[in-house]
């Protein structure tokens, strides 16, 4: 994939002095691409990995940029405290494609699920428009537990989140995202979502279930550095590279 992107890059270098390239080098070099190359080459690999929610499983689909439906979601036209479904930048494991072109929901009998934060150099999201203090991760972690929960599986199944980033992006800070955060995160924004208008069926299920669930999600923070160090392929760290030089 990222070899076939990087000859579009040197076939679009037509012009003398600046710009050199024909389009925008970020519509090929961002996080999106790279996190597609690494996730292909995790899904197709069989190596050793110091990762531990690796490897994935046989079987496993993956998809990059779908949407995750939230427990708090718009119980009328113009709820307050609602917010959008959480599109995520890449996903690993036990899923269908249901109700909308990019929304995923769990197989009931599902054994696995990962999903993919990728970052360069932006921060990760410290809230949405009706819930300002609620962050990406917690977010992103919640959805994940809704999704276990609509399923009907177990909720001691196989879940992650991770977030890959560049070692020198100095905004994000992994030892903040203990599972002690994490949780009151989720509880604050349940409270302030249930108490504004009450619950719906979604969040009444959410509510329920939500405590167990959560303890069995394990966030990771891994960067791009150590992850393509292990992969140990020289074009995808010229990709690497180009995307850092292109996105600063």
């Amino acid at each position: 994939m990222f070899q076939e992107l990087l000859k579009i890059y040197h076939s679009g270098l037509v012009n003398e002095g600046a710009p050199k390239c024909l389009f925008a080098e970020t519509l090929i070099f961002n996080e999106g691409w790279l996190l597609r190359s690494v996730l292909k080459e995790w899904l197709t690999g069989s190596r050793y990995s110091q990762f531990r929610f690796l490897p994935f499983p046989k079987g496993a689909r993956l998809y990059s940029e779908g949407q995750l439906r939230t427990p708090f979601k718009a119980r009328y036209r113009g709820d307050d405290q609602a917010e959008s479904h959480t599109r995520v930048d890449g996903i690993v494991g036990d899923f269908s494609i249901v109700g909308t072109k990019s929304g995923v929901g769990l197989n009931s009998d599902f054994r696995y699920i990962a999903v993919f934060e990728a970052k360069l150099y932006s921060r990760i999201a410290t809230g949405t428009k009706n819930a300002p203090h609620y962050d990406q991760v917690s977010r992103t972690t919640a959805c994940v537990v809704n999704a276990v929960l609509e399923a009907g599986a177990r909720p001691d199944r196989s879940a992650h989140v991770a977030v890959l980033y560049p070692e020198d992006n100095v905004h994000i800070k992994p030892a903040l995202y203990t599972e002690t955060y994490i949780e009151n995160q989720i509880d604050k924004r349940l409270q302030a979502y249930t108490e504004a208008n009450g619950p719906d069926d979604t969040v009444t299920r959410f509510t329920m279930g939500w405590r167990e669930a959560v303890k069995n999600v394990q966030i990771w923070f891994l960067t791009w550095e150590d992850v393509l160090a292990e992969i140990g392929c020289e074009d995808l760290d010229r990709f690497y590279h180009l995307c850092k030089r292109f996105n600063r």
